[in-house]
């Protein structure tokens, strides 16, 4: 589920309409992010990074862990994966996924977003985002304090898939740091509470979509070990110097933003390359069909460092759906991904087909319209693996909200599609 870009306006009872799949509370995002306008025209995007690297430094006395050195504590299984609630692709372009365990296909308190993935002294990972569940989404739930966490998932062995949660922070004196009572908040850092709709992995860096502001950053060579907490309600470093995390292990600190006016909503990203095979972060917007604005993909130049060049021109593609979609706007984009001049994307919102309401749309830059194909319900985010020439796609819905498992993560073949 990703958050319609009139987020804001319908917490105000402004003109816009609202459905349980669009509106997440605003508390759960920074309310003090920046909303700017969009425009599907521009082609000039000046984006602002920040720096944040002095505040990870602070926490080198702490040592500093990267994926390969991670205590990967939880065991997936491929088993049933492809069984969970609406799941239908066909048999002939299944290849390979998996579940969590029983206690991640349950919980209601996180719910699965982003996905991407790299290899790491000679192990291969997948990185899945999670953002945390309010009443909003479901009744009576209270986490979404707690912000966001990545999951490190080791597939170098799809029959041994080892992982571990960790939590995303940042420093409590960003100005998008929004603190709260459900919890007690020490020093240095706090949670980052965005929907983490999408991430992206370049040169040891990820990449989180950040609603309305642009682009979080992360450097994956400086996680941090902290201590337990079996209250699950502290967070930061204690005054005698210890770090808590609600009870997680390891955290994840900011290392920086951008700052992109003009491409909002930042409800998914990608990394892939375009015509002239340099790579780009590929955002998409989740926008609906009650909305004046159109969907629209924006590419981001990335330079070898894995920067964000603000003076670079950005790319900007508005993609077609199919005959059934009236040729019109991709709408309800959950993820992603884009080559040379083929765009890649999972919509929901659908009408139902074999269990799901989700669909994967591919568009060919200057065709009349796209194509639609079958695609599992609660699709989100998407990665490409280039390594393999896999597609890989997440379903995000706990088992309470149909009485069967719906998460899994699953891959298919990018040639069955391109």
């Amino acid at each position: 589920m990703k958050i319609n870009h009139f987020m804001l306006a319908c917490s105000l009872l402004l003109a816009t309409s609202c459905t349980e799949d669009e509106f997440i509370d605003v508390t759960e995002s920074p309310s003090t992010e920046p909303l700017h306008s969009i425009s599907s025209t521009t082609t000039t995007i000046n984006s602002s990074y920040t720096d944040e690297s002095s505040f990870v430094s602070s926490l080198a006395s702490h040592g500093f862990e990267t994926p390969a050195t991670l205590n990967l504590n939880r065991t997936a299984t491929t088993s049933g994966y492809n069984s969970v609630y609406g799941f239908n692709i066909p048999s002939d372009r299944q290849v390979t996924g998996f579940k969590w365990n029983s206690g991640d296909q349950q919980t209601e308190d996180w719910r699965p977003q982003g996905i991407t993935g790299f290899q790491w002294s000679g192990r291969r990972f997948l990185l899945v985002s999670w953002y945390a569940v309010g009443p909003s989404q479901i009744p009576g739930v209270e986490n979404q304090h707690k912000g966001a966490r990545v999951s490190l998932v080791d597939i170098t062995d799809m029959n041994d898939i080892k992982y571990r949660h960790i939590l995303l922070v940042q420093d409590v004196n960003n100005p998008f740091y929004n603190p709260s009572s459900q919890y007690t908040q020490l020093g240095e850092f706090g949670p980052v509470r965005v929907h983490a709709g999408g991430v992206a992995y370049y040169d040891e860096k990820l990449y989180v979509a950040s609603t309305q502001l642009g682009i979080r950053v992360f450097d994956l060579n400086k996680i941090v070990e902290v201590s337990g907490d079996t209250s699950k309600s502290r967070l930061g470093e204690e005054t005698d110097g210890t770090l808590r995390a609600f009870n997680y292990r390891y955290i994840l600190p900011q290392s920086g933003y951008y700052d992109i006016p003009n491409a909002e909503p930042f409800s998914c990203v990608a990394l892939g390359e375009d015509s002239a095979s340099n790579p780009r972060l590929w955002t998409g917007q989740y926008i609906s069909s009650s909305s004046s604005s159109t969907p629209t993909v924006h590419g981001f130049l990335l330079n070898g460092q894995g920067e964000i060049p603000s003076s670079s021109p950005v790319e900007v593609v508005i993609p077609k759906d199919n005959a059934t979609g009236n040729n019109g706007p991709v709408y309800n984009m959950q993820g992603v991904y884009r080559n040379g001049t083929t765009t890649i994307m999972t919509a929901t919102g659908k009408s139902s087909y074999q269990g799901s309401t989700a669909r994967l749309v591919r568009y060919h830059d200057g065709a009349s319209n796209g194509s639609r194909y079958r695609w599992p319900h609660g699709a989100e985010d998407l990665y490409y693996e280039q390594s393999s020439g896999y597609l890989w796609n997440i379903t995000e819905y706990e088992t309470s909200k149909y009485g069967q498992d719906n998460r899994c993560v699953f891959a298919v073949r990018y040639s069955d599609y391109d």
